[in-house]
C-alpha cells in the first residue's frame, strides 16, 4: 500500500543523480520542484510533478492521498553528531561562560566534561536512554530523522560500555535512525589525569575490542586538540578502532590549531568535526582523503568561539557537513533548524549549501547517503513537511518551528 502526496508548492528532493555526496558548486541545487508529488511506501517510489502523475498512478495500490499545497517537503535532516545520552546538568557552568570564564578555566575547575562524567557513571543504563530518549524525540518534532549518538562521558569500560547499551536501547525502540559511535578517548578520567599513556592502554586494549565484538559501535572517535589528546594519541585510538572494525572520526581543531585535521585525513577519518582552527594543510588534505569536514556552529555560538571557515572549505570542494553537536555543556540544543540559522548567517553558507549539508553530506558523514539524505527512488521515505511555501522560509523566518509533519520509513512519527 502507498501513499501519494500531491500539490506540494515546493519539493525539495536534493536529488544527487545516485552520487554519495556534494562538493563545490554542486551544493548550490537542493532539487526542487514545484508543484510536486511523492509515491512513498516504506521506501521513495516516484517523485516528480503533480501534472504528471497521469497513468502512474494506476501502477500503485494508493491507500491515502494527501495534498500539500502550501507547504514545503524536504528530506528528514541527518544529525552526524550528537552526544544526546548522558547524565547530569550543566547550567551553572553556562553562567560562569556569561560571566566571562573560559571553556578552559571552566575545566580546569573541575568542570566541564569532568561534570558530566561523574553524573553519568552514576547513571544506570534506564536513566541514560532516557536522557537520551527525549532530546531523541525533541529532535524529531524539529525535523531530524537520522541521528548519530556517542559515548564518551563515563570514560571507564565499564560506564562507556553502559552508555552504548542506552543508546542500542534507544536504536531498538525509537522510529529515528540512530548511529552509535564510541568515544572513550573523550577526555582522561581524574583518577588517571597523570597517566594518560595508561588510560589509552584501556581504550585500544579493552575497550575497542569488547566494543567491537558486541557490536556496540559503528565509529570510533576521539577529541583531538589542545588539552586533550595529541595528534600521536589520536592515531593510536584510531589505528586501533580501524583494526577492530570501527570506522575513525575525529573531534578536530576545536580550542586551536594542533594540526589534527591533516591528522585525521592521513589515518582515513570518514570526518574531522569542528574544525574552528583548521590550517590550509588540513583542508588540503582532507579534500586529498575524502574526509568530510563536520561543521557545528551552535558549538562556536554557545561557547563564543570563531566559526569554521565553512565558505573556505566549500570553495575548496572538501566535503562539508553541519550538525548540532548535542551536549551538556558546550552546544546543548536538539534542533537542525537553529544550525541551519546559524550556518547562513554566520558562516557565510547559502540556504542550498546548509540544507545540503544538513541531509545528503550529513548521511554521507555516517556512510547512510546510500539510503537517506535525499528524496530518490528505493531510498527510506524520511522525510518531513514545513508549514511554508519554500524552503528559503526556513532561514528567512527564524526562531519558529516550521516542522509540522516528521515522516520515517513512511510512516508519520
Amino acid at each position: 500500500m502507498a501513499i501519494l502526496f500531491k500539490d506540494i508548492s515546493s519539493l525539495v528532493t536534493v536529488d544527487n543523480k545516485g552520487k554519495e555526496f556534494k562538493v563545490g558548486t554542486e551544493m548550490q541545487d537542493v532539487g526542487e520542484i514545484k508543484n510536486g508529488a511523492m509515491i512513498v511506501t516504506d521506501k521513495v517510489e516516484w517523485v516528480g510533478k503533480t501534472e504528471d502523475l497521469g497513468d502512474v498512478i494506476s501502477e500503485y495500490e494508493i491507500e491515502k492521498e494527501i495534498s500539500l499545497k502550501g507547504k514545503t517537503v524536504l528530506p528528514g535532516f541527518v544529525d552526524s553528531h550528537t552526544h544526546i545520552v548522558f547524565a547530569g546538568n550543566r547550567s551553572n557552568e553556562f553562567g560562569m561562560r556569561l560571566r566571562g570564564a573560559t571553556y578552559e578555566e571552566i575545566a580546569a575547575a573541575g568542570g566541564g566534561i569532568q561534570n558530566t562524567v561523574k553524573a553519568t557513571r552514576n547513571a544506570s543504563v534506564e536513566e541514560l536512554a532516557e536522557v537520551g530518549r527525549n532530546l531523541a524525540m525533541s529532535a524529531a518534532k524539529y525535523g531530524t530523522t537520522s541521528i548519530e549518538i556517542k559515548s564518551g562521558y563515563s570514560l571507564t569500560t565499564e560506564g562507556e560500555i553502559k552508555q552504548l547499551e542506552a543508546i542500542k536501547h534507544l536504536s531498538s525502540e525509537l522510529p529515528l535512525r540512530i548511529t552509535p559511535t564510541f568515544m572513550g578517548a573523550h577526555d582522561f578520567p581524574p583518577e588517571l589525569k597523570n597517566e594518560r599513556d595508561k588510560y589509552i592502554d584501556i581504550v585500544v586494549n579493552d575497550m575497542i575490542p569488547y566494543v567491537s565484538e558486541n557490536n556496540l559501535a559503528e565509529y570510533c572517535d576521539v577529541f583531538v586538540d589542545k588539552g586533550y589528546y595529541t595528534t600521536e594519541q589520536g592515531t593510536r585510538v584510531l589505528e586501533a578502532g580501524k583494526k577492530y572494525g570501527l570506522k575513525p572520526k575525529s573531534h578536530c581543531d576545536e580550542l586551536a590549531d594542533v594540526g589534527a585535521a591533516a591528522m585525521a585525513a592521513e589515518v582515513g577519518a570518514v570526518s574531522a568535526d569542528h574544525l574552528l582552527f583548521i590550517n590550509d594543510d588540513g583542508i588540503e588534505k582532507m579534500k586529498q582523503a575524502g574526509t568530510v569536514a563536520g561543521l557545528l556552529p551552535g558549538t562556536a555560538y554557545f561557547i563564543k568561539m570563531p566559526y569554521a571557515p565553512a565558505r573556505k572549505l566549500i570553495d575548496r570542494e572538501v566535503i562539508t557537513a553541519v550538525a548540532t553537536d548535542c551536549n551538556p555543556g558546550s552546544c546543548f540544543t536538539e534542533n537542525m533548524q537553529t544550525i541551519l540559522s546559524l550556518s547562513v548567517i554566520n558562516m557565510g553558507m547559502t540556504a542550498e549549501e546548509a540544507i545540503n549539508a544538513a541531509t545528503i553530506n550529513g548521511a554521507y558523514s555516517i556512510r547512510k547517503s546510500d539510503s537517506v539524505g535525499s528524496l530518490e527512488v528505493a531510498k527510506h521515505a524520511d522525510f518531513i513537511v514545513c508549514n511554508c511555501d519554500n524552503y528559503i522560509d526556513l532561514f528567512y523566518h527564524f526562531g519558529i518551528n516550521h516542522v509540522e509533519q516528521t515522516w520515517i520509513g513512511g510512516k508519520q512519527v
